[in-house]
């Protein structure tokens, strides 16, 4: 067995490896600081991204993309390495499912970067990662749906950005395209962004595949999407392994660097075995999507899934214990770059499907 990586990957490696550090990290504590960054500092890095030849690079290839999935996973683990989100030309793979007028003013409108989707589907509350407990529905009423309810959502939209609201219908979890300016709908802020419809009124037109089949959408491409979000979580997870080994290295606690402590000692062994294990993971499943069966690396995807993100749970616990211990808290460094990257409440309903995939293939089909 070859574990090497091809030279052309490497070469595309390194090149990022570069930007990140000249071009992404001196703008980190800036965004830290303030949570955003100046629209030339967004154009700038935009630019960089398109002069390397990276941009839609990753999409599928009948989306102008086709690059493979491990060199895939190269990109996003390198850009997992900053906490400045970077736009490469990605979009959900949800929208993949876009027909007719859809395509231009939703697809192609994200694709070039001019529109962001924003995935609504897990609900306020404990057990609104559960669609069993979910209340939002849509009511056909003559050509249009009439959606009512509350919906979780991880950012304040801008003027051109659009909703995935997944709801409850007679035939099944649907969803829709919904526009940001969408009569009956508005943002509030109860220690989340909520997205509350009431009684907001779409046509049958923004209806997004098959009515009741939401969580079929994106197919193949979603489930290389979990690979690739898995590759960058193993990027994220080792910028904080890097954070963490430098703290203990600098900082002096009762007359002797944190460093020497046997406690901080395992901390950091137990993350670097951790992220190593789930890198191995992740390019083996990236690996089999490249050169196997659909059947060979499709349970590998749901696999990566859930142990890169129980992963980088764990690292951000860890890293946050060892700078100003004992849990995750809104004053800490690590834990606030991460609640902007990847808000929990989006992964752990990631994590919710992830497992549910792996418990259907274990189990099969369960009379009741």
């Amino acid at each position: 067995m070859d574990f090497n990586l091809p030279q052309d990957t490497l070469m595309l490696r390194d090149m990022l490896r570069r930007f990140v550090q000249k071009e992404a990290r001196p703008l980190e504590m800036k965004f830290f600081t303030t949570g955003e960054l100046e629209p030339e500092e967004k154009a700038r890095l935009r630019t960089a991204i398109e002069q390397m030849g990276l941009w839609g690079l990753t999409l599928p290839e009948e989306f102008g993309g086709g690059l493979d999935l491990v060199s895939t996973c190269v990109i996003e683990e390198e850009l997992g390495g900053t906490f400045i989100p970077i736009e490469i030309g990605a979009v959900t793979p949800l929208l993949y499912a876009c027909q007719g007028e859809q395509v231009s003013r939703y697809l192609e409108a994200a694709l070039a970067g001019d529109r962001r989707a924003l995935i609504a589907a897990r609900e306020p509350g404990s057990q609104g990662i559960w669609p069993e407990y979910w209340t939002t529905c849509a009511v056909s009423e003559g050509d249009n749906y009439l959606l009512k309810g509350k919906k979780s959502i991880s950012s304040l939209p801008s003027e051109n950005d659009f909703f995935i609201v997944i709801a409850s219908a007679s035939f099944g979890p649907t969803a829709f395209l919904v526009d940001a300016d969408s009569p009956g709908l508005q943002i509030t802020n109860q220690g989340e962004y909520q997205l509350i419809l009431e009684d907001c009124s779409v046509p049958a037109q923004a209806l997004l595949g098959e009515p009741g089949k939401a969580f079929q959408l994106g197919g193949d491409h979603a489930r290389r999407a979990w690979i690739q979000t898995a590759a960058r979580y193993v990027g994220i997870a080792n910028r904080l392994l890097d954070l963490a080994r430098e703290h203990a290295r600098s900082w002096v606690s009762l007359g002797a660097p944190l460093a020497i402590r046997p406690a901080i000692q395992r901390m950091l062994a137990e993350l670097h075995v951790d992220l190593e294990s789930t890198r191995w993971l992740v390019y083996h499943a990236a690996w089999l999507a490249d050169v196997g069966k659909r059947e060979d690396w499709t349970p590998a995807a749901a696999e990566v899934r859930l142990a890169s993100g129980e992963m980088l749970k764990r690292a951000v616990d860890r890293t946050t214990m060892l700078f100003n211990g004992p849990a995750p808290s809104e004053q800490t460094a690590p834990y606030t770059f991460i609640k902007s990257l990847v808000p929990y409440e989006t992964l752990d309903f990631a994590l919710e499907c992830a497992r549910a995939a792996i418990a259907h293939r274990l189990l099969g089909e369960i009379e009741t």
